[in-house]
């Protein structure tokens, strides 16, 4: 589909460009979330660099070229500008800052520039292998590091972070009711696990999807528990994750022609879904039939075909919004705009959004679902409408 039409200057449109759209996603979302955080502005003059370079030092104007590339390369990217290219300078611009810099250094800038060149560096053949290898390693040696050191073997880094710098509340409330040390050990080895556990997991390939929702769990835990996004490690981590989502080949919905609020969310999505991927169509059509889902049925709930496999009601619902771009980068814009003072802000977001999106809620979603569809022509200011089966509705 991305060959087949030209690339946009809608940043929100990710067809059309040498990127499949999922690695386009991910270049996107670290370029957005990099302008958004103003992280510009922590581009270093040369100081104690790596690599000892006597013409850069205290030079002014590379710091000042850099920012004018990260900016230019940052932008040109989201509005789909030769995005190999774009994503290959923006990630090496960082690459360099991190080089030249010691103060600079960190393992979350260091990470979103390996992952923008890896993205650029996408070929066809190799897929996302090493972006996969990449991810893996991260969590290795993160956990591996944390396993060595002293401080988090006995405890102590965690009981002076969360209790003294952080303040956090819950460890606060909950420590001086057990043992000395002992919730500040369980954080730390449970943490030092699930980063080892994510390196072997992610380099297992039937392990993939569980590694995936993993790493999604313990990121928003981590936001969650302490307010901050670690500079760029949030946003570069769950950005990642989509780089390995298969982009389905068709997404067919399968919706009650006859109700007017099915109607009014169709042509609303179909103004939001800017690359085209969802198909709607009134299943009284017969676009269902191929399927074999009974009447019945596809009258009581939505359907979405994603590349054959059925999706019904609340379920449904979360594939077309998990297929749709332009709701990852509006909801990266939504956490990281804020200021970094609004920490309640971001915990609610997060919250609510794993909330509605993970599989474990799909009980509550399911009843919150049911009872509207029972009552659906009921919230319809329009009445019922007419099928016209000699006209499609196709949102391609």
């Amino acid at each position: 589909m991305a060959a087949a039409v030209a690339a946009s200057w809608n940043p929100l449109r990710m067809s059309g460009t040498p990127l499949p759209i999922p690695v386009l996603l991910l270049a996107k979302l670290v370029a957005l979330s990099l302008l958004l955080t103003n992280h510009q502005r922590l581009l270093p003059d040369p100081f104690l660099p790596f690599i000892p370079i006597d013409a850069l030092a205290f030079s002014k104007a590379f710091q000042w070229t850099m920012k004018a590339v990260f900016i230019a390369a940052a932008i040109a990217l989201l509005f789909n500008r030769a995005v190999r290219l774009s994503a290959l300078v923006l990630g090496s611009t960082i690459l360099l800052a991190v080089v030249s810099s010691k103060a600079y250094y960190g393992n979350n800038k260091t990470m979103c520039g390996i992952a923008l060149v890896l993205a650029g560096l996408w070929e066809p053949k190799l897929g996302t292998a090493f972006l996969r290898l990449q991810f893996a390693l991260v969590y290795f040696g993160a956990g591996l590091n944390k396993l060595l050191d002293p401080d988090w073997q006995t405890g102590q880094f965690f009981h002076h972070w969360a209790g003294s710098r952080l303040q956090q509340p819950v460890y606060l409330t909950l420590s001086p009711l057990l043992p000395d040390l002992a919730l500040a050990k369980l954080f730390c080895y449970s943490t030092i696990a699930i980063e080892l556990a994510l390196a072997v997991m992610l380099l297992y390939r039937p392990a993939l999807p569980w590694a995936l929702w993993l790493n999604v769990l313990f990121q928003a835990s981590l936001l969650e528990f302490t307010g901050t996004t670690f500079t760029m490690f949030f946003y570069v981590m769950e950005a990642m994750v989509l780089a390995f989502v298969t982009w389905p080949r068709e997404l067919l919905v399968l919706f009650d022609g006859d109700c007017g609020i099915c109607n009014d969310i169709r042509r609303w999505w179909g103004r939001m879904d800017f690359d085209r991927v969802s198909d709607w169509q009134p299943f009284q059509r017969g676009a269902g039939d191929r399927f074999g889902i009974a009447r019945e049925a596809l009258e009581q709930r939505v359907h979405v075909a994603v590349d054959g496999r059925i999706y019904a009601g609340f379920r449904a619902c979360k594939m077309v919004l998990l297929y749709n771009p332009a709701m990852y980068l509006v909801l990266a814009a939504l956490i990281a705009l804020p200021p970094e003072s609004w920490r309640t802000w971001r915990r609610l977001l997060v919250a609510g959004v794993m909330a509605f999106f993970f599989p474990a809620f799909n009980f509550v979603g399911e009843l919150v679902y049911n009872w509207v569809a029972r009552n659906r022509y009921r919230f319809s200011n329009q009445g019922a409408c007419t099928v016209d089966i000699s006209r499609g509705t196709q949102s391609r």
